[in-house]
């Protein structure tokens, strides 16, 4: 962490602070929002106030606020999770072996592990949920890793992989998609519409909370602590998730009180909201590196942004010092060249920083053919007709306006020197940007992010590259299939250690910074508030802040 405070020592610009006016009064320290009376000093919680920005729509692991949950193993506990460092460490499982070639990893369990409805938890239900997920469900982290599955006997299982991938194959189950978590068998084993599913039978996990009910007028889910949760009761006996709709919702909510933290997957406040939570002092501001950040990517698919030479001038036509503003205010720099950000296992300090050159953008588009032809203002492509570019800004209720203000940046750097770039009108939904990026991939350049939850697992190379699966048909959700791109991504997921795994991400951070494959738009301190007035002990974990697995365990009344 030394770096990093070098590093924002030695870039922080001058840049813009945006205040939230106040409203609404705090509390006057008697019950209000929910909140319980003053309890002993030093006991357990009895209810913590959690907000986040997600849907509870049905009672089901498929829904947003449960999936995401899920990547932390609260209610459907994980095989494995990460530690306070983002260190592979056991949950449901006692301990786990990978196999010296990478191509195996065997878990072993504790006897006596219980459902929440008291059902012992076996190895059968182990291999059915593992097998759901390479037969039915099939989300990435099967299809990409998982081979076959075996149960050895009454405590252990060993999981085959497809390749060297097994410490990687870690990482990635710990925050994948809805559908792998570990189910119960002898719930889910006749259901035939896994999806469809829903009802309390359907919340029913092993992890360290069970559900208890939603408030649908108030928007608020509750929790229960497992009182026989295989690693000890947590100390917080009951948990509110408050839903919000957007950060300032959010920001609103901590200034009412009705708050002590906040949940949201891989993504704090950003610093434009600062000034507001710095008036609250009953909040620690949760201050931290973004292990992710905001991005440009450029699609290797389209004529124009697949030219090297064009990639290069849209580098240098950009004002880095306005984009970090414009994301964080003082709390976000320039970052480097090769994307990947401050803090990651592989990091390369010796790139440059990102600095906008306007001269050497021009130079680069004139000497590229891509010139002013008819004198309208704008260039033409080499042979004379029309250059328009898109530029499509990501769709995140969770980010609020951020990409639209990143893009508007990007248009108005790009037409500064000639570029005739445009706003995507169309990406207005999830559905529309998830088409538009991932499915039809028919965009030339995105402003989109690398969460903190892809950077930890495999590196921003996720999202950049494209990578046939075994039987043909499997991409990753990048456009960049290059030969030597794909051999450098896969030294990331065939790693067998988390040496070969640093060695291969500062591999490819040095491709992204020659290749030009996306940009990034700052390095950013994210903010995860917590309340210290009333509560202590918290366990902070990069990328994921002060509501961890650790604190469900620590956290005691002041």
């Amino acid at each position: 962490m030394k770096f990093l405070k070098q590093f924002f020592g030695f870039l922080l610009c001058a840049a813009m602070t945006v205040s939230l006016a106040a409203c609404g009064a705090s509390l006057d320290g008697t019950e209000s929002s929910g909140q319980a009376a003053a309890p002993v000093s030093g006991s357990d919680v009895e209810l913590l106030h959690v907000g986040c920005i997600y849907e509870f729509d049905v009672e089901s692991p498929y829904c947003d606020l449960i999936k995401y949950l899920s990547y932390d193993s609260f209610l459907y506990a994980n095989l494995v999770r990460y530690d306070a460092d983002n260190e592979v460490v056991p949950c449901l499982c006692e301990r786990f072996e990978i196999a010296e070639d990478g191509t195996a990893v065997t878990f072993y369990f504790k006897e006596g592990i219980r459902w929440h409805d008291g059902q012992p938890l076996t190895m059968e239900d182990i291999a059915f949920s593992l097998n759901l997920w390479l037969d039915v469900l099939k989300p990435s982290v099967a299809l990409r890793y998982m081979k076959s599955v075996e149960v050895l006997d009454e405590t252990s299982i060993r999981v085959n992989m497809q390749s060297s991938c097994a410490y990687v194959f870690l990482r990635h189950m710990i925050m994948s998609s809805s559908g792998c978590v570990i189910y119960p068998k002898h719930i889910w084993e006749n259901v035939e519409d896994l999806k469809s599913f829903t009802g309390k039978a359907a919340m029913i996990g092993c992890g360290p909370y069970q559900y208890d009910a939603y408030d649908s007028e108030a928007k608020i889910a509750y929790f229960n602590r497992f009182e026989d949760y295989h690693e000890g009761a947590p100390t917080i006996k009951r948990i509110a998730f408050h839903l919000y709709e957007s950060p300032e919702s959010v920001v609103m909510a901590y200034k009412n009180r009705e708050i002590d933290c906040m949940f949201q997957y891989a993504a704090g406040l950003a610093g434009t909201y600062v000034p507001a939570l710095q008036e609250l002092d009953y909040l620690d501001t949760g201050e931290e590196i973004n292990l992710g950040s905001p991005i440009l990517v450029f699609n290797f698919q389209d004529a124009l942004t697949g030219d090297l030479e064009f990639r290069k001038a849209v580098y240098y036509a950009l004002d880095y010092d306005l984009l970090a503003a414009a994301n964080g205010g003082e709390y976000c720099v320039p970052a480097g060249k090769g994307v990947i950000s401050p803090g990651n296992i592989g990091y390369v300090q010796d790139l440059p920083v990102n600095r906008q050159d306007t001269a050497e953008a021009n130079r680069l588009l004139d000497a590229a053919g891509y010139t002013d032809k008819n004198g309208d203002g704008f260039r033409e492509n080499r042979d004379g007709s029309e250059m328009k570019i898109l530029v499509s800004p990501a769709y995140s209720p969770s980010k609020g306006t951020l990409y639209q203000r990143l893009a508007e940046v990007v248009i108005r750097d790009l037409q500064n020197v000639g570029i005739n770039a445009y706003f995507d009108e169309k990406v207005s939904n999830s559905d529309a940007w998830r088409a538009r990026f991932s499915q039809d991939k028919n965009f030339q350049i995105a402003i989109t992010a690398c969460s903190q939850g892809v950077a930890i697992i495999d590196t921003v190379n996720q999202s950049l590259v494209e990578k046939a699966g075994a039987d043909g048909t499997l991409t990753w959700n990048g456009t960049n299939n290059t030969p030597e791109y794909v051999e450098i991504f896969s030294k990331i997921i065939d790693s067998r250690n988390p040496e070969e795994y640093a060695a291969a991400a500062a591999e490819s951070q040095r491709y992204l910074a020659e290749q030009m494959a996306a940009v990034s738009l700052g390095v950013e301190r994210m903010f995860y508030p917590y309340n210290t007035a009333d509560y202590t002990d918290w366990s902070f974990r990069s990328g994921n802040g002060a509501f961890s697995y650790d604190t469900w365990f620590t956290l005691k009344t002041k």
